[in-house]
């Protein structure tokens, strides 16, 4: 297998076509078409499918997949390590952020990174489970500043905790459960979760069995907190936010936490990244600056900042 096939590979399945995967690789139809079939000769299987609508992968296909995305990612990094070496720092850092740490503590963190590292282009996510992990698998992300899933093992990410922090319901103010004291009266309403990949959106049931309750009839998924955000405001539904997010989104958008008897789980938030590769030059100066804003209290964090941090203890 050459590594310019396993790009082939990768471009059809993002572009879902021959013509758009020779259109991201600046190449001619012909030349995408012989790569994918050289290629499945030298694993002597079916790699692609071509129907009237484009080009789907069969499942050897999506096995090759998986790989070819680490491949390529580990190809990226090692150039930009030697880059780096060389005194040129160039290419892009990946990272996923958790919400309410993105509303915190990245913009001081970002602005600290362009300073020390203006020749990185950086990729931002939202730091949900189900958005970051499979990244990071791939190897499209580099850093994920989140929640560690869970079933998650240390031989598949290396995870350095940041923060500790409870986590409460939330709905809308002026919520006809807005005052309830068990989880028991809130089985009825419908619940946004964000989904989990380990668990299939399980873990966020867990809650409700070690109370002795029934999982609620009414459970959806979300992968946005201006989505989720949204809906509470709007709607009878009911979710569940870690308190710094809970601060930083009541007064700003009309929600608060439901005053319940039952303590939920707490929530850690940390770094992670996946086992088994060096980091970068890229991604170490980020941590970096990470770790520093958040030991640095002389820059000047905001009222709402302040009042988030509250309910937070800090690991670092």
């Amino acid at each position: 297998m050459k590594i310019h096939q396993l790009r082939v590979l990768i471009a059809i399945a993002d572009a879902g076509s021959v013509r758009g995967a020779a259109r991201m690789l600046d190449s001619s139809p012909a030349a995408v078409t012989q790569n994918i079939q050289q290629l499945e000769e030298t694993v002597r299987m079916q790699l692609v499918v071509r129907t009237s609508s484009g080009v789907t992968l069969t499942a050897c296909g999506q096995t090759l997949l998986a790989h070819a995305r680490l491949v390529a990612a580990q190809m990226t990094r090692a150039h930009q390590a030697i880059d780096a070496m060389r005194g040129e720092p160039s290419g892009r850092l990946s990272i996923a952020v958790t919400a309410w740490v993105a509303l915190t503590f990245l913009p001081e963190t970002v602005a600290r990174f362009r300073t020390r590292m203006p020749a990185i282009q950086l990729e931002l996510f939202e730091g949900l489970l189900a958005i970051a992990t499979p990244r990071l698998r791939d190897g499209s992300l580099d850093i994920y500043v989140g929640r560690q899933a869970p079933g998650a093992t240390t031989c598949d990410f290396n995870y350095q905790p940041l923060f500790a922090t409870s986590r409460a319901v939330v709905a809308r103010q002026g919520h006809p459960l807005a005052d309830s004291r068990s989880l028991s009266d809130l089985l009825e309403n419908d619940w946004l979760v964000a989904l989990d990949p380990q668990t299939e959106g399980q873990a966020s049931y867990q809650m409700f069995a070690r109370h002795g309750l029934p999982v609620p009839r009414s459970i959806h998924f979300l992968h946005s907190l201006t989505v989720a955000v949204a809906l509470l405001k709007r709607t009878d539904m009911l979710s569940i936010f870690p308190w710094p997010l809970v601060e930083l989104c009541a007064a700003r958008d009309g929600l608060c936490a439901i005053p319940l008897r039952e303590e939920l789980e707490d929530s850690t938030v940390g770094i992670i990244m996946r086992t088994g590769e060096p980091a970068d030059a890229a991604s170490r100066c980020f941590i970096d600056c990470l770790i520093e804003t958040i030991r640095d209290e002389s820059w000047g964090r905001t009222t709402d900042i302040r009042r988030a941090m509250q309910s937070v203890e800090v690991l670092v």
